[in-house]
């Protein structure tokens, strides 16, 4: 009987109001013709919802929880716009650009961009040069290295820091710095990663310059009260040396021009030394090791031609440069630097 009154009543043509609802007694909606959205949760087979438009068009999308709540649906990632964080939780984040497209990236280590002189750079890659002015011309000199200024306005018995220079062959150059600045020395060197190495102007035995290459590879695996000592001769010409203690041992003997002796133990301390010419008595012998008041059954044959004095500090290297001549207004004199 209900079922014919319902019946009745919704296809009346009277225009009358439609039925109530047995159940509860409320009144349900019906969408017309043309797909008007109903109430969620109706699950009336009968009843039109709004379609549901394609989510490649931008329009909402169905949750698809069953709710039927439509949600903004999330453009691909690659499109510039917002991306979900991937946590499940469907909250648009703003995308991360792409660090080549100039937005903004992780500061992460800074890359090295290693200068013409690096503060710190790799062994593998540098060596280490400086320059001692042993030449006795009275005018300045600008040395360079391919052109890089290494030292300016070198006079005698000055020496320049150490600066780095990459491995390799390098062109080294010698000008005047005043006047018409013209080339007194080009000539090429090797240089070795990892080396320290001291370059020392000289005079030529022609009348020119020359430069000694002078390594500084220094003495390793010495006693904890020990350092390393050496003497070079860059005087003159057909110049001849031996190196004493106070008591005449012998250091170093037989020192001739543009030569390097080899390093020696030293026991940390004080030296005085004396430089006298080269004795031609072959029965000298040199100390093996430089020890404060050694006694070799030596004396003083030679008349000092200069003293000097070295403090030798444990696990250091040092270098006696015998610079200068006795005619020229540079001074005949021995300089000590530290390798």
């Amino acid at each position: 009987m209900a079922e014919n009154d319902m019946t009745a009543n919704n296809g009346g043509s009277n225009g009358t109001a439609p039925a109530a609802n047995n159940d509860y007694g409320l009144t349900t909606p019906v969408a017309p013709e043309g797909g008007a959205p109903v109430w969620p949760g109706n699950t009336n087979e009968n009843t039109p919802v709004a379609p549901l438009p394609n989510p490649g068009e931008g329009g909402p999308v169905d949750s698809g929880d069953g709710s039927n709540i439509p949600v903004v649906p999330l453009p691909n990632p690659g499109e510039g716009g917002p991306v979900a964080p991937g946590d499940g939780s469907n909250i648009p984040v703003a995308p991360l650009p792409n660090p080549g497209e100039g937005g903004p990236v992780s500061p992460g280590r800074p890359q090295p961009s290693w200068p013409d002189f690096p503060i710190n750079p790799p062994a593998q890659y540098y060596a280490q040069v400086r320059f001692l002015n042993a030449s006795t011309n009275s005018f300045p000199v600008n040395i360079s290295i391919d052109n890089e200024p290494y030292a300016v306005n070198s006079r005698f018995a000055t020496v320049s820091n150490y600066d780095w220079v990459s491995d390799g062959f390098h062109t080294v150059t010698v000008r005047r710095a005043t006047g018409m600045r013209s080339i007194l020395l080009q000539q090429t060197f090797p240089f070795v990663s990892g080396e320290k190495v001291t370059m020392v102007l000289v005079d030529s035995g022609s009348g020119g310059l020359n430069m000694i290459r002078v390594p500084s590879a220094g003495c390793r695996n010495v006693p904890y009260n020990s350092g390393c000592y050496r003497i070079a001769n860059m005087s003159y010409a057909g110049s001849n040396y031996d190196l004493k203690l106070y008591g005449g041992e012998t250091v170093f003997r037989n020192i001739g021009f543009q030569e390097v002796t080899s390093y020696k133990q030293a026991v940390a301390g004080s030296y005085q030394f004396y430089l006298t010419r080269a004795n031609s008595f072959s029965v000298i012998r040199e100390l093996p090791i430089i020890v404060i008041g050694a006694i070799a059954g030596s004396n003083m044959t030679s008349q000092p031609l200069v003293s000097f004095y070295v403090d030798i500090q444990a696990g250091r290297n040092y270098t006696s440069y015998i610079i200068g001549n006795t005619w020229s207004d540079n001074s005949f004199r021995v300089m000590t630097v530290e390798d």
